[in-house]
């Protein structure tokens, strides 16, 4: 052996049998070599299943119901390492023990350092020894295995991460009004990465774009065609493509970027007007999204709905003209996943199941909902699991939500780009939340964040600037505007750097930050999450 062992008992747990007997592929051109390794097996008699082949010719079909090989390095169709390679070049090969006659050890080191599990030198073994060697090699193959098994989990996780960030993006809204809250939930069966993504952004006009879609197929493959259509949709709607034409574009880009000519999409599109009277709705396949009124939740019209992304090409999608109530309202996007949950009896859920969980829902929390999105939805999927619990498929949920401000509380403030400044805005921004009651916590991270922006609109824009704090039922929402157009650059994390944290300090203390251009630079907007015990007594 390579290195000295210790002597081994028979009470020693290290040699206790293991719970499954092990296979031995013997391979040895010397008759009288293998009977002595049968012999040895023998003696202790833990090992009792022995393949004798002669060459690796012989052994090589027989590899793959075999627990460990042993190995002679000096066969008729193999001499040296050459064995070796070919045995581990085998898909899920065996543990591999390698017998040399040679009293230097060189050649068995080399054999590990291959890949080999162990080396033993001909004469110098005996039966516990060989015994030992076989059951230890085939336990660290196992293990090995298994370590391999995790890696490759860990690296699926890894990319699902990152897929999942690619479908899942922070929205783009400057309206305070506006909130948009999201849900994803993977199948309960298979925990598989799907193709659901959406994605909401406001232009420069105004208009909110809403988008909800879901790839048909789970896993990775689809994913990326996920990830890929909300960009190239995010690209075509920044890029001020008119909405009507968007969808024959993402046709386009779906037939030209998925793997599988089968693979379809189904997407609901909204396109909401400045005024946030009405929009315009175009639906490819997928389910009308409901409208909230108070908490009496309806079903959007879906008489236009059209056949899905990536049936048929030079498709077009007729939008839907949608009013909507003055005041405070709600759009729910979902995929399909949430309705088509089947409960114990084997009923699915469907649009009319929903609508009657959720009227329930805001009727028993009452007007209170609209303030706390992200309890309802959580509410909403812990109340479709009860009704409905089987569910395979994977889905997202996207809530819109509209609650004009109100004589809710403001200040605004102009600096000029001097380093003073920041002092100014920290002083400026902790007396307006001590006025308004709130509470520290959300009070030091709205320093924070506004300090930050100050700081980079006094390096970066180098413009006087204003600051608008509001304090809305949501949280506090700081907007920086100054007279650059340079948009704000996130910086990738360096824990040594001395400048360049600002904006990573805005997104860790922020619920939602972002940014809009207009006539004389651009705004900067962060939301400071604020419950109920953020709030002072």
């Amino acid at each position: 052996m390579a290195e000295p062992t210790p002597p081994i008992t028979a009470n020693d747990p290290r040699t206790a049998p293991p719970a499954q007997p092990l296979r031995v592929l013997l391979i040895e051109d010397d008759d009288a070599d293998a009977l002595l390794v049968e012999e040895l097996f023998a003696d202790v008699g833990e090992i009792t299943d022995t393949v004798h082949v002669r060459s690796l010719g012989e052994a090589l079909p027989l590899v793959a119901d075999a627990d460990c090989v042993l190995l002679d390095m000096n066969l008729p169709d193999a001499a040296g390492l050459e064995g070796l390679a070919r045995l581990l070049a085998v898909e899920g090969h065996p543990a591999v023990v390698v017998l040399t006659g040679d009293v230097d050890e060189t050649r068995g080191r080399a054999a590990v350092a291959a890949g080999a599990e162990d080396y033993l030198i001909k004469g110098r073994v005996d039966g516990q020894l060989l015994t030992r060697a076989v059951q230890y090699a085939v336990e660290r193959r196992h293990v090995e295995h298994l370590s391999r098994q995790l890696d490759q989990a860990r690296a699926h996780e890894r990319e699902n991460r990152r897929l999942g960030r690619g479908l899942l993006p922070t929205a783009l809204l400057g309206d305070a009004a506006l909130a948009l809250t999201s849900r994803y939930q993977p199948g309960a069966q298979q925990l598989l990465l799907g193709g659901d993504f959406y994605d909401c952004i406001e232009t420069e006009d105004g208009t909110v774009h809403l988008i909800i879609g879901d790839v048909s197929g789970h896993g990775p493959d689809e994913a990326a065609v996920g990830v890929s259509l909300r960009i190239a949709w995010r690209t075509l709607i920044l890029a001020g493509v008119p909405a009507a034409h968007v969808l024959p574009i993402l046709d386009q880009v779906l037939v030209t970027e998925r793997h599988d000519p089968m693979l379809f999409t189904t997407v609901a599109m909204v396109s909401l007007a400045a005024d946030r009277r009405r929009l315009a709705l175009y639906l490819a396949g997928h389910p009308a999204p409901l409208l909230v009124e108070g908490t009496t939740p309806r079903s959007l019209p879906d008489h236009a709905l059209g056949v899905p992304l990536g049936v048929r090409l030079g498709t077009t999608w007729p939008a839907v003209d949608v009013s909507l109530p003055a005041g405070e309202w709600a759009l729910l996007l979902y995929t399909d996943g949430l309705i088509e949950a089947r409960d114990t009896a084997g009923e699915v859920l469907w649009t009319d199941g929903l609508l009657e969980l959720l009227t329930a829902q805001l009727a028993a929390v009452g007007p209170a909902w609209r303030t706390e999105p992200e309890r309802t939805l959580d509410r909403l999927l812990a109340t479709v699991d009860e009704r409905a619990p089987l569910r395979g498929d994977d889905l997202a949920l996207a809530l819109l939500t509209h609650i004009p401000a109100v004589d809710v509380p403001r200040e605004s403030f102009r600096y000029d780009p001097v380093p003073e400044a920041c002092r100014r805005v920290r002083r400026d921004v902790r007396a307006s939340l001590a006025a308004w009651a709130v509470g520290p916590d959300a009070t030091d991270a709205a320093v924070v964040v506004a300090n930050e922006l100050a700081s980079n609109a006094i390096d970066h824009a180098r413009t006087p600037f204003g600051l608008t704090v509001t304090l809305t039922p949501r949280g506090v929402r700081l907007e920086l505007s100054d007279g650059s157009a340079a948009e704000p650059q996130l910086q990738v994390h360096d824990v040594a750097a001395v400048r360049g944290r600002g904006l990573q300090m805005v997104q860790a203390l922020s619920a939602d930050w972002g940014f809009h251009h207009h006539d004389t630079g651009k705004t900067v907007v962060a939301t400071i999450a604020l419950d109920a015990a953020s709030v002072a007594p």
